[in-house]
């Protein structure tokens, strides 16, 4: 008697998973929908669009249509800047990855590491410069109006980044050095 309760329940356990498969293969295939990507060159105003905030930037500074150009063209060549950078501290993070999972000693591991932290804390250097120097170039096509508008645009990106990192903070503690 137990033998066949324990053989009807491994049986009734096997079909209930090979339908909970299918059920899940079916659904993923038949349900996926690619993701909707903007496509444009210019700012779009769509929901879903990354440059969503750019348009809503562009709007509060009230830009004309040439400084809306000269905007995107400055920040197309601040892409092709940073793309190598972006590379290089990618390549990076991944040496650093593989060393730590390697099975090398921890005294040797950090010995490997250091060098590498040092090389991508001067990338992240490099990639802050970038930016600095993109945001110098917008602000130099920006009408003294506009410019006041983007000083206040940017203290409250500030505020609130800095607001977002307090909450961390008191969320999610780090542990303290003693």
């Amino acid at each position: 008697m137990k033998k066949s309760l324990l053989i009807a329940g491994i049986a009734a356990a096997v079909m209930m998973t090979s339908s909970l498969t299918y059920a899940a293969t079916t659904t993923t295939e038949n349900n996926t929908k690619p993701q909707a990507k903007c496509e444009k060159k210019m700012p779009c105003k769509c929901k879903k669009s990354p440059h969503a905030k750019r348009a809503s930037l562009d709007d509060r500074l009230k830009l004309t249509e040439e400084q809306k150009q000269k905007a995107h063209e400055i920040r197309m060549e601040g892409h092709e800047k940073m793309k190598p950078v972006f590379e290089q501290m990618k390549a990076k993070k991944a040496e650093i990855r593989k060393i730590a999972e390697s099975d090398l000693s921890q005294a040797e591991k950090e010995k490997q590491i250091a060098p590498l932290k040092n090389d991508l804390r001067e990338l992240k250097k490099e990639a802050r410069q970038i930016r600095m120097d993109n945001t110098k170039e917008f602000e130099a096509i920006l009408t003294p109006e506009q410019k006041e508008e983007f000083i206040k645009i940017k203290q409250e990106a500030r505020e609130k980044a800095r607001k977002h990192y307090q909450m961390k903070k008191q969320n999610h503690p780090y542990p303290t050095k003693k």
